[in-house]
């Protein structure tokens, strides 16, 4: 985050009405985002405490089916476990993870999801929670595919 930003949200210490819409706003952008959104504690295998609706739409999952479970219930077969090395070794770092990584819907099907997840930090500046951004992207990569796939080879295309 920027120091700009940081200055901004400054004005917020000590204005309990301030503090307030504060989390209003904070509560809106997550439930309204197009993203999944997930939220976890520092626990032992990090137990979801909170996902949103698109997370919802996304995996198939209701948030009573994943409260207090890990997200590796997301995980199955070909998800790369190079990406979730690195995640861990993030996030043993305190650093903000970034991938994609084959995970699995509820009913078992599979998709390619791209993440970020960030450290929260208590007081004492430890982490006590992991924010997780969420976002599919299969159509885009299958996008993507398509277009190597008919681009045209040197051959094929007219020199004159």
């Amino acid at each position: 985050m920027s120091s700009e930003n940081n200055d901004f949200f400054r004005i917020f210490e000590n204005d309990p009405k301030f503090r307030e819409i504060m989390r209003r706003l904070f509560e809106s952008s997550l439930e309204h985002s197009f993203n999944g959104i997930l939220i976890t504690t520092d626990g032992p295998g990090y137990p979801i405490v909170y996902v949103n609706d698109a997370f919802c739409q996304m995996t198939g999952y209701g948030p009573h089916e994943v409260f207090g479970k890990s997200p590796s219930v997301l995980q199955g077969p070909n998800t790369d476990r190079s990406v979730l090395k690195r995640l861990n070794e993030d996030i043993e770092n305190g650093d903000i993870f970034h991938g994609k990584a084959i995970n699995y819907r509820k009913d078992g099907s599979e998709f390619m999801m791209e993440w970020k997840i960030l450290p929260i930090q208590n007081d004492e500046g430890k982490a006590s929670h992991y924010l997780a951004i969420q976002k599919d992207v299969t159509k885009e990569m299958y996008h993507d595919q398509d277009v190597v796939d008919i681009a045209p080879t040197e051959k094929e295309v007219d020199l004159q």
